[in-house]
């Protein structure tokens, strides 16, 4: 048995490695500084850059300080990081669907940053780097696979103006890109904690920076090789017409077209693509077949394809969020919206399938605002050898750029050019890359975009294997933290030893 005084000194080093290293006020500050970041890059208009070092802060005070404070440091980066979106959350999803929001959130980044630190002493730290950018790249796939609102929300879509970074999507979507720039900041947060007084080889580090540098200057060294790739094939002339003119949905058509119809006169192509925005109006059936003949008259009199959102109501009160799409030779088409936007759309039947046309420079696909916010359906469409996307929206003021970007990154992960015309919100013409080639932003007036669509399809990997890299990553996770159960138990110090029993003198 232990002597009195020996036990008293166990227990006190037990408590000292228990509270040792940084400080919590520290560690909370850093976790802070995190959150400040990671909203930054969840923002309706994110910075980019800021995405890059949110982890670097929250994990080096997650690696200096006890282990049992992990969790709560990034539950705190979490909980800051989504303050940006929160009240447009509320606007929108409404307060259950915002309060939901939060909570994964706070749960992810409290797990991802407790996760992270426990691989530190698990693995070398050469993999041990990727413990964090893996597990929210899986996150991120459970995401795609499960949320009712697809894509909305992600990490990616802070880095729609780095152009070089988002090529990695035409590989492996939305979680290549969230691994891509989480990995940098997850080496700074651990070299950075070193600093701090954390127990990690500097020989490791080296080991674990130089495959950081080798895997992220591979990444984006191949975007900026993509980038530099000329899109080849015939181009179409393509127009955009939206107003904000109309504060809802009218219910007469007349009025409506008396509107839109001059100017959709003018602005046609001929031999071209004609936009306008999602449900410029509310129609009975009998109504919308009125709405559509004029529509192929224009399209008819222009030699243009034509493309209308409306919402139509059927005599038995059943509502459809429809494009209406005329050929330069009269046909008509109908498209059903298949992901309305749940809860303000609830009343909408979801649409079963697809639409992709010929056209004089290739085949053309037709979605519908929320639509594309849905890589697998976006996925689908390059798969039918779609070339360009046709896609009516109506977006919410202040989301603007983010719904628009958002759109635009469905090309690079499918390999097509992107039409997008909207309401109240940002109507641009997107390439294959993500590039911006024309945009405009609605207002009370007539807003017209133009340009010249590429309809050569890219073909991409992502368009093959879907999601495939995010499963990786979340299988990887699953399988490191199986094999290591213990994984973030106890005190951040080195385990304890007992001292020597000291010598009584004879």
């Amino acid at each position: 048995m232990m002597s009195e005084d020996l036990m008293t000194t166990v227990t006190l080093d037990t408590r000292r490695a228990e509270t040792g290293g940084l400080p919590l006020g520290a560690a909370l500050a850093l976790a802070a500084l995190s959150g400040g970041l990671l909203a930054l890059s969840y923002s309706l208009n994110p910075l980019w850059p800021a995405a890059w070092l949110a982890p670097a802060p929250v994990l080096a005070a997650a690696v200096a300080g006890p282990r049992g404070r992990t969790w709560l440091l990034g539950a705190v980066m979490g909980l800051i990081g989504g303050v940006t979106t929160l009240s447009y959350y509320l606007s929108v999803p409404g307060p259950v669907a915002t309060a939901i929001i939060m909570l994964l959130h706070v749960l992810l980044w409290g797990g991802a940053v407790r996760f992270a630190a426990s691989m530190t002493r698990r693995l070398p730290l050469a993999v041990a780097v990727f413990a964090l950018p893996a597990l929210l790249a899986g996150a991120e796939t459970l995401v795609l696979a499960m949320s009712p609102h697809g894509s909305a929300g992600s990490l990616a879509y802070s880095q729609m103006d780095a152009l070089p970074a988002i090529q990695v999507a035409a590989f492996g979507g939305i979680p290549a890109v969230v691994f891509l720039v989480l990995t940098p900041g997850a080496w700074l947060g651990l070299a950075a904690g070193r600093l701090m007084g954390a127990e990690l080889s500097w020989r490791g580090l080296i080991a674990a920076g130089a495959v950081v540098v080798a895997v992220t200057g591979a990444a984006l060294g191949y975007g900026v090789w993509r980038l530099g790739q000329a899109e080849t094939g015939p181009r179409l002339a393509v127009a955009m017409l939206a107003t904000d003119h109309f504060a809802r949905e009218p219910e007469d058509w007349g009025t409506v077209w008396a509107v839109y119809g001059p100017a959709a006169e003018r602005a046609a192509p001929a031999g071209g693509i004609l936009v306008l925005p999602e449900k410029i109006a509310l129609l009975s059936t009998a109504q919308a077949q009125v709405a559509a003949g004029q529509v192929a008259d224009l399209a008819r009199r222009r030699g243009a394809t034509v493309l209308v959102g409306l919402e139509v109501r059927d005599g038995a009160g059943r509502y459809r969020n429809q494009a209406v799409l005329a050929q330069p030779d009269g046909r008509v088409t109908l498209y059903d919206k298949q992901h309305p936007v749940p809860g303000l759309e609830a009343r909408d039947i979801p649409g079963r399938s697809d639409l992709v046309v010929p056209s004089s420079a290739g085949r053309v696909g037709v979605a519908i605002c929320k639509d594309m916010h849905f890589p697998d359906l976006g996925r689908g469409y390059g798969g039918r050898g779609a070339g360009l996307m046709l896609v009516p929206a109506w977006d919410f003021v202040r989301d603007a750029w983010l719904s628009d970007r958002l759109t635009a990154l469905r090309g690079v992960e499918s390999g097509y050019a992107i039409v997008r015309a909207t309401r109240e919100g940002i109507s641009s013409l997107s390439d294959s890359r993500g590039r911006i080639l024309a945009e405009g932003m609605s207002g009370p007036g007539m807003t017209l975009v133009t340009g010249m669509a590429p309809t050569a399809r890219t073909p991409a990997v992502y368009g093959r294997v879907g999601d495939l890299f995010g499963w990786l990553c979340l299988a990887g996770c699953a399988g490191v933290m199986a094999l290591s159960p213990r994984a973030g138990r106890g005190s951040r110090s080195a385990p304890l030893r007992a001292p020597s029993p000291r010598r009584r003198p004879s």
